[in-house]
């Protein structure tokens, strides 16, 4: 039976035999998280004279190596009863340059859910304003800049300067099997007489973990280079995914339930009703270790609070995953629930308003109706995204001496799914996390003549950006100027602040394409078999290790 993205109003049910055909023709991690420690990125630009070997290579890909969504449910579901290895995962992803590369009809180019039906122009004061655009995917991020505060591109990685056409995603456990299926999967675009595809980037990430108190397991915690746990609050997009983050009789106060509309949409170069892909935000975030805990201890001191609780009032949560708004201190019992809101801290005495999980994740705060930001429930939760990631760099700090903190080349790969980049990422990154009147529930619309400090709740103190850029709708943005002098006081005006210590690098945006999409691309008459056939996967030859459940 086919799927109809309009009517399905919750997660999806991993065992409905109807999905199964959606499943298999899917790919792995839009759902869930692929799970795996360690993984490699390669960025290809396609070479223009052999693009029919590039689509046969990109037909083996799907035939041959890519990880189904079906498949990694029965890998994860392996791994949680049989402790067994799931082995290499590989996903590919095309950019918008890339589909024109390759040829393909603009029929045949995958377009944004556009749920909300939203203007393309609105009118500020006298003038016609930009508003939604549903073709973000094929401009690309470099044309996205203006609008996302980015660096210049002048500013970028080198790899990331260059026209990107498509991304491999290789991700194992086992290194020693990453760096074969690495090897493996960059002999596929490569022939006696030359690549077929350069890759302009290669990233390299490393899951990092830490222990704390109220961790039930040794290996502890999956965090950031900042040191706090990442990754809680995720959309559940399947059942499997409600066992921790829904209580099931109904009295959760936090529903995280998505449809699966939230992340997929039809891939028109596949089968109706059945072949699904997403849009896939790619974005390296570098870290300012160093610079992030030293602004920590300057505005502890200032504001004569203890350390951790500062961090903590810029993240949103304590680095063990304690909501802040719930309470001063970490290590709650249980441990970084997920099952809270905003509607106790309505004046940011608790949690300030430029908290990093407040901008990316309001919780129904920003719902007023006629108000500038969610006219209802759904339209606020329809800016929500699928994260997925992995730190890179090297392992995790020794916070204890600030002298030898990092201040670059460490960060975060970032990485999200969705049907509507406008509507989802840059909605998120433009509106909320760059845009300093975001969010302050109690004054909208009734402070014009009030001092800035008091209508300007700050920008997102974690991935905020100001470049000195225009926008035409919200203006230009400003650090965080407010912050509680004691946990559930008045917030007090501050010259100090913790902001712009995470700094974009370079990106692009893709689409995951279905299964079918890809076997189509194969060329009429047959390939030869050295291209077209994958190499026998490694043996495998390491102890399973326990980890926590994907």
């Amino acid at each position: 039976m086919p799927l109809d993205l309009t009517s399905a109003t919750g997660p999806l049910c991993t065992t409905d035999p109807d999905l199964q055909d959606v499943f298999d023709d899917l790919q792995g991690n839009i759902l869930n998280g692929h799970g795996r420690d360690q993984a490699v990125l390669l960025f290809l630009q396609f070479v223009p004279e052999r693009i029919d070997e590039v689509k046969a290579v990109l037909a083996t890909l799907a035939s041959n190596w890519l990880t189904s969504a079906s498949a990694q449910l029965a890998a994860s579901a392996a791994f949680r009863t049989e402790s067994q290895d799931a082995g290499l995962f590989v996903h590919a992803a095309l950019s918008g340059a890339g589909y024109v590369a390759l040829g393909i009809e603009d029929a045949q180019i995958p377009a944004a859910a556009a749920l909300r039906g939203r203007p393309s122009t609105i009118t500020i004061g006298q003038q016609q304003v930009t508003f939604y655009e549903s073709d973000v995917f094929t401009q690309g991020m470099k044309a996205r800049r203006a609008a996302l505060q980015d660096p210049p591109v002048e500013e970028w990685e080198n790899g990331f300067r260059a026209e990107i056409h498509a991304l491999i995603l290789i991700a194992d456990d086992s290194n020693t099997d990453l760096i074969n299926g690495e090897a493996q999967l960059r002999a596929l675009f490569t022939s006696d007489t030359g690549p077929i595809a350069h890759v302009v980037s290669t990233q390299r990430g490393f899951g990092l973990r830490r222990t704390f108190p109220t961790d039930n397991g040794p290996l502890g915690q999956n965090v950031e280079h900042f040191g706090y746990v990442d990754g809680r609050s995720q959309p559940a997009l399947l059942d499997t995914q409600l066992t921790e983050d829904q209580n099931r009789d109904g009295t959760a106060i936090w529903d995280p339930t998505a449809p699966p509309r939230l992340a997929l949409v039809a891939d028109p170069g596949g089968t109706d009703g059945v072949s699904f892909g997403s849009f896939l935000v790619f974005r390296k975030l570098e870290q300012n270790v160093k610079g992030f805990k030293l602004a920590q201890r300057r505005l502890a001191d200032e504001l004569k609070l203890p350390l951790k609780l500062i961090g903590a009032m810029a993240v949103g949560r304590f680095e063990d995953g304690t909501p802040v708004v719930l309470q001063p201190g970490e290590n709650a019992e249980p441990a970084a629930p997920n099952d809270f809101d905003y509607s106790s801290d309505a004046s940011g005495r608790r949690c300030p308003f430029h908290a990093h999980i407040r901008k990316t994740n309001p919780r129904l705060e920003s719902v007023l109706a006629g108000g500038g930001f969610a006219e209802d429930d759904e339209e606020e939760r329809g800016h929500r995204i699928a994260r997925r990631g992995i730190p890179y760099g090297g392992g995790l700090s020794d916070f204890t001496d600030p002298d030898t903190l990092p201040e670059r080349g460490v960060g975060l790969l970032f990485m999200c799914y969705q049907s509507d980049l406008w509507e989802q990422f840059e909605f998120m990154q433009r509106f909320w996390c760059n845009n300093d009147k975001f969010l302050r529930p109690g004054l909208r619309g009734s402070a014009q003549d009030a001092p800035d400090y008091v209508t300007n709740t700050g920008m997102d103190s974690i991935v905020g950006q100001q470049q000195q850029l225009l926008d035409p709708i919200t203006g230009f943005t400003a650090p965080p100027t407010t912050w509680p002098s004691e946990w559930g006081q008045q917030a007090e005006a501050t010259r100090a602040s913790i902001a712009r210590f995470v700094t974009m690098r370079g990106g692009e945006y893709f689409f995951s394409p279905s299964l079918t999409f890809l076997r189509s691309l194969a060329p009429q008459k047959a390939a030869p078999v050295a291209l077209i056939m994958a190499p026998e996967p490694t043996p495998r030859t390491q102890p399973v290790v326990k980890r926590p459940a994907y």
